[in-house]
């Protein structure tokens, strides 16, 4: 076996180094703040002044540098404030009406989600993102026949196919981001129920090994799990105004152009060897997110023939949203309660190609079933030339802050020299023609109650801490990141 295939996967580190010494933007405006304060107080009162700003100016300043559930207090406090703001006029829960008239044009979800539009293109769901950026994106399913079941070797060869479908994105103009995204959920036997009849029907079979097979189908659909894979990859039509004036401008334009794409993605993907299931639906777009608010009308979905398959677009979103006020790490849906988590540390260690295996086959440490999530990892790609002129300005913001550390008497830390060996590594990457994403991971766990759901993040909690990720809870965030992770399209947090 070649060094390459046994070469193991390496994530470069997020940064440590911020904006000035490890803070960020926030930070050092709460800093300016204290001193601001300080100034005011000392110019206007003189010595005197220190004393009556100081109950004032220190807690400002010591807000700067602590830290609440893993985010800078005054950014926790700001998303506290938000969240008092929305409880206070009642945007914390919502209900839809079936019988109120919906706006033409937007679809029944809460918030800005509404002005999305779900365009039927020969089949293909194209979801148009209007604003000054406008964008379409399309979804397509993966087969994933037993990955984890084929030998190293084949898996990196794999992992290297995908890699130069991703690397060529980034030389690509127009391609705004690619998210890939994987669902795990219970499922029917519905399948295996129908092998079942025609194969007894045809045998006249309705013996005693008959009932029993039936009682075992009967007692393994409750253990049943689906895992389903999405790729979805957003056309910035802005960057592609050129294409879509020549092809006539307008909504038959930009479909035209996604349709094109999704002949070039289903070929790249093919000659990968990564097989395209299918093109996602308008009615198979509506069942993701459908079936994510509502859990327990996934069988319903699931057990529908291909003529009815999927969802109505009138259906999709939840018929019941609620943020509750005194929970900062759940949201509410028609039957099912989620918490949605951003990974916020990769594995800082080499690392196996399939690492995340065990988040995907994570399960409640009491009873042994499969949690429930949205897995999603959503890359921005980067073009060669910026991505250098941010490496470039990287490596100033660290030489400044050594300079700064030498001043004040400090060593570099162990983590600096790993933000500057891995700057170093990305750019001998980049020149060596890999190509460069800026990514983010989010996971959305769903149970159907308070304490399934405390059991699910547990067990999820437990299974990255195996493979070296952390994922940290969006608090007072939860009905946007919920948002977020429900459709694929890679929308982002404010």
């Amino acid at each position: 076996m070649s060094d390459s295939i046994e070469k193991p996967v390496r994530l470069p580190p997020r940064s440590k180094q911020g904006m000035l010494l490890s803070l960020d933007g926030v930070q050092v405006a709460t800093l300016i703040v204290a001193v601001a304060i300080l100034w005011i107080f000392v110019s206007a009162l003189g010595p005197l002044g220190l004393l009556a700003a100081t109950p004032l100016a220190v807690p400002i300043a010591a807000a700067a540098v602590v830290r609440l559930h893993g985010f800078p207090a005054p950014t926790m406090f700001g998303f506290w404030l938000m969240k008092k703001l929305r409880t206070s006029m009642g945007g914390n829960s919502q209900k839809f009406r079936p019988e109120a008239v919906q706006p033409v044009g937007t679809l029944r979800l809460p918030g800005s989600a509404a002005n999305l539009q779900i365009w039927d293109t020969d089949g293909l769901a194209t979801v148009y993102q209007p604003g000054r950026r406008a964008s379409v994106s399309i979804t397509c399913e993966l087969e994933a026949p037993g990955f984890l079941m084929k030998d190293i070797g084949e898996r990196y060869q794999l992992a290297e196919q995908l890699s130069a479908v991703l690397a060529s994105m980034t030389q690509r103009q127009g391609i705004k981001r690619v998210v890939f995204q994987e669902r795990t959920s219970p499922t029917t036997i519905r399948t295996a129920r129908e092998q079942y009849a025609e194969a007894a029907t045809r045998r006249g079979r309705s013996d005693a090994a008959a009932q029993n097979y039936l009682q075992v189908l009967d007692a393994a659909e409750p253990f049943a799990v689906e895992h389903r894979n999405f790729i979805t990859v957003t056309l910035d039509l802005v960057s592609l105004a050129g294409q879509v004036k020549a092809l006539g401008g307008g909504k038959k334009a930009a479909q035209a152009v996604a349709r094109v794409e999704a002949r070039n993605i289903t070929d790249a993907l093919t000659r990968a060897e990564i097989k395209v299931r299918r093109w996602l639906t308008p009615r198979g777009m509506a069942a993701l997110a459908r079936t994510a608010f509502d859990p327990a009308f996934l069988s319903t979905v699931q057990n529908r023939d291909d003529e009815h398959a999927g969802v109505d677009l009138t259906a999709i979103g939840p018929i019941h949203l609620d943020e509750p006020a005194k929970k900062h790490d759940r949201v509410y849906t028609d039957s099912g309660v989620h918490t949605t988590m951003w990974i916020h540390e990769w594995p800082r260690m080499d690392s196996r190609v399939g690492f995340v295996e065990p988040v995907v086959f994570s399960r409640d440490p009491m009873t042994g079933e499969a949690v429930t999530h949205i897995f999603s990892i959503v890359a921005t790609p980067i073009p060669v030339s910026k991505a250098l002129k941010n490496i470039a300005r990287e490596k100033r913001l660290w030489e400044g802050n050594a300079k700064l550390r030498a001043k004040r008497g400090e060593n570099d830390s162990a983590a600096d020299r790993a933000d500057w060996d891995a700057l170093i590594e990305r750019e001998d990457e980049i020149q060596a023609g890999q190509g460069m994403f800026s990514y983010g991971g989010y996971l959305t766990i769903t149970g159907k109650d308070d304490d399934s759901l405390e059991r699910a993040v547990a067990g999820a909690g437990n299974a990255m801490g195996q493979v070296g990720m952390e994922g940290q809870i969006l608090y007072c965030q939860q009905p946007e990141a919920l948002l977020t992770n429900v459709l694929p399209l890679g929308l982002g947090m404010k």
